[in-house]
């Protein structure tokens, strides 16, 4: 369930004399032993000790790091409670633990394990066998300062008690014996009969086991087993904690490749937002581009309408001319006279004629220039006078203007040239 490949367990007895070992999880169900190390007795602060086995054991990133320790005044119990949840287990031990343990709650740090289960009451009951350690505030608090002075990382710290399968009568008295300790992974069998044929068959690397002093021994015997329980997987090393370890203690693994997720998130974000900006900046220059178009577009529309006006107009003014009297030559003389003196941008709309007068109607749409354009007008031989009325802005955005022209007649032409 919690499988780990490699793990490294620190483990330092009531002398604070530091073992440690390094194991790997190999084929066929053996395990193998990297590496053993013992703390140097010339080092005389403890977590110089703790750091110069750590530092020799070099664990690798993928290793769980267990430091153990037999914590002062530490009390061990086990109460069976019926079947619970996890979350409602720790509820039901905070109520039950104040009647095993004469240290109110608040002055100690505690955790449990459950070991196993077994048939209650009932036939349909089920009760659980749970562990508790219980160690006092004071003393997990000077151990984390020891750790955290000493630098080192650890993913948990617990008491080997806690990975035992069966709790012994004398706990302390054990963990001091090899050959006690080494019944443990011969499931009670007496070892002098059995020897360490059993250890060489669970762990590869323990040739030299036989070698060590008795207490080398039984440190080696307790790292193995807290780190056969934690490659077996039952459990993940944190469910060990008596206590969360602080953040600067924990370890950080993996930070390249952290480093490499965290710097390719950031290049994605950039990418993206460069990707972000590109496209308003092409959907600004096409929303631009569009917007010039339809300016375009309009122009020529209200050009073709103009025009469509001027046309119509011109139509009229046809349709009035072929209704004029045709004996009056001379008006017609005047308005194609006109016309062709008449900018590109006015035409005439309506025309009425009465004896030497006639009145114009001139439509524009520059009608800025339009007073100077007409003003030239006068200078027209055949027109004795060019005036203008008065001028009407309609509601297309065309200029009217009204003017008044008196032409002369070829007799009068004819004597004023004579």
């Amino acid at each position: 369930m919690f499988k780990n490949q490699n793990c490294t367990v620190i483990y330092w007895d009531k002398d604070k004399d530091v073992f440690g070992v390094g194991i790997s999880a190999a084929e066929g169900g053996r395990m193998k032993i990297m590496q053993t190390v013992f703390s140097d007795p010339l080092i005389p602060e403890f977590s110089v000790r703790l750091l110069d086995v750590c530092n020799r054991l070099n664990p690798g990133e993928s290793h769980r790091i267990i430091l153990a320790s037999r914590f002062e005044g530490a009390i061990c119990v086990e109460l069976n409670l019926p079947k619970l949840p996890q979350a409602e287990m720790q509820k039901a031990l905070g109520f039950e633990l104040p009647r095993h343990i004469p240290v109110p709650l608040e002055e100690i740090a505690w955790t449990y394990r459950v070991i196993g289960e077994m048939p209650g009451e009932t036939k349909l009951s089920t009760l659980s066998k749970v562990r508790i350690l219980a160690v006092s505030r004071k003393s997990w608090d000077s151990t984390v300062a020891e750790i955290t002075r000493s630098e080192i990382k650890a993913d948990a710290a617990t008491h080997p008690l806690m990975v035992f399968n069966s709790l012994p009568d004398n706990p302390e008295f054990m963990l001091d014996d090899s050959d006690e300790l080494l019944k443990l992974f011969q499931g009670g069998i007496d070892p002098v009969k059995v020897g360490d044929g059993v250890l060489s068959a669970k762990f590869a690397g323990l040739e030299g086991f036989g070698d060590f002093s008795v207490k080398q021994k039984a440190g080696i015997l307790v790292c193995l087993l807290i780190g056969e329980f934690i490659l077996r997987g039952t459990a993940s090393p944190e469910s060990l904690n008596i206590a969360t370890l602080p953040d600067t203690v924990r370890p950080q693994r993996f930070r390249a490749v952290r480093y490499s997720a965290a710097a390719l998130l950031v290049l994605v974000l950039f990418l993206g937002s460069v990707l972000i900006v590109r496209s308003w900046w092409d959907a600004r220059a096409r929303y631009g581009r569009i917007i010039v178009e339809k300016q375009r577009i309009t122009s020529k529309i209200n050009e073709f309408k103009q025009e469509r006006f001027k046309n119509k107009k011109i139509d009229e003014l046809i349709r009035k001319i072929d209704e004029t009297d045709p004996g009056n030559a001379e008006i017609i003389q005047c308005l194609h006279t006109l016309s062709q003196k008449l900018p590109s941008s006015m035409w005439i709309s309506m025309f009425s004629t009465k004896d030497g007068d006639i009145d114009l109607t001139i439509c524009t749409t520059k009608d800025q220039s339009a007073q100077a354009d007409l003003a030239k007008l006068n200078d027209i031989p055949i027109f004795s006078s060019f005036s203008i009325r008065s001028t009407r802005r309609d509601s297309d955005g065309t200029l009217t203007i009204f003017v008044h022209i008196v032409y002369q007649s070829k007799f009068k032409r004819q004597k004023v040239n004579g």
